[in-house]
């Protein structure tokens, strides 16, 4: 009986393990990118506003980078 509840709970942390490698490995990454994409290239310019381009063009090529690398481990 302890050999069915210890494999019921291994079974329940590695499904866990493998939705974090989902969610940190796919989808953090595209959704940083489709917010990354939406302010670079729609951005609201007021009157007394300035748009630091530096700072989101490393952001969004440190994520870019980023999804590059996890789709090659992934093979996706």
């Amino acid at each position: 009986m302890s050999i069915d509840k210890e494999f019921g709970d291994f079974i329940i942390v590695l499904l866990k393990c493998f939705l974090i490698l989902i969610f940190f490995g796919l989808l953090l990454p595209r959704f940083l990118d489709y917010i990354l994409y939406y302010f670079i290239n729609k951005p609201n310019v007021y009157d007394n506003s300035i748009l630091v381009t530096n700072i989101i063009n490393k952001n969004f090529d440190i994520i870019s980078k980023y999804i590059t690398i996890v789709n090659d481990f992934l093979k996706l």
